[in-house]
């Protein structure tokens, strides 16, 4: 009696077979990332809202929110734009972020007295007393993982949250020239739409650009509705 030939694929059902596999780990994989984005975009919200309402705590103590007006030299606050600056790997970003986590954490000077290093100073007043410690972009010590420094306050993508104050900058030289020329008081007009560099007229201005790097096709208006901000 002949034996019958062992049951083999062929190539063609190989390949059909091989075809599935990677149309299956294509789906897999681009559900995860979609995911992923969700949960990040989620965690932004999140944060910039503990941010807000630590803005906002610092702002009903002393008067005005966070703003750096050094007496020389130039305010990292005042000088990014949502307007006008639109990459977050620009240091102008990472300035202004740095500030801020100084100002809402009372994280100075650090241990060292010269850079923040996530433990705050005495005496200083502490506004973002609980928050993630993954919001935190900063150097570690490799044998102890404690931090040595701060750089600044990073969103779930990477980047800087990005802090504005140029928008009462604004307002403030508004004021200035009303002071300066009283009589010419009709003449001087408060900025507004295109001419204020911001959103929030006399306060300040707080986004994560959602994980954009660039300035969408389009303009301005096409990159804005990407983040997640408190205009």
């Amino acid at each position: 009696m002949k034996k019958s030939p062992a049951a083999a694929f062929t190539l063609l059902e190989m390949l059909t077979v091989l075809a599935i596999i990677v149309v299956l780990a294509g789906l897999v994989l681009s559900v995860g990332g979609y995911v992923q984005k969700k949960a990040a975009l989620s965690r932004t919200e999140g944060e910039l809202h503990m941010l807000i309402s630590a803005c906002e705590s610092y702002k009903g103590d002393n008067g005005s929110p966070p703003r750096d007006t050094p007496s020389s030299g130039t305010s990292v606050t005042d000088t990014l734009s949502p307007k006008q600056h639109f990459i977050p790997t620009d240091t102008k970003y990472s300035d202004a972020s740095l500030f801020l986590y100084k100002e809402l954490s009372g994280d100075k000077k650090g241990t060292s007295g010269t850079k923040p290093d996530g433990i705050p100073d005495d005496g200083e007043q502490r506004y973002m007393k609980e928050y993630d410690l993954r919001i935190l972009n900063a150097t570690k010590d490799p044998t102890t993982k404690k931090i040595t420094e701060v750089k600044y306050l990073q969103d779930p993508f990477g980047f800087p949250y990005a802090y504005s104050t140029a928008a009462a900058k604004d307002e403030e030289d508004f004021q200035k020239k009303l002071k300066l020329n009283p009589t010419s008081r009709g003449s001087i007009t408060r900025p507004s739409g295109s001419k204020l560099n911001g959103f929030n007229p006399g306060s300040y201005d707080l986004w994560s650009t959602g994980g954009s790097t660039k300035l969408e096709s389009g303009g301005s208006a096409a990159t804005w509705p990407r983040w997640i901000k408190n205009w």
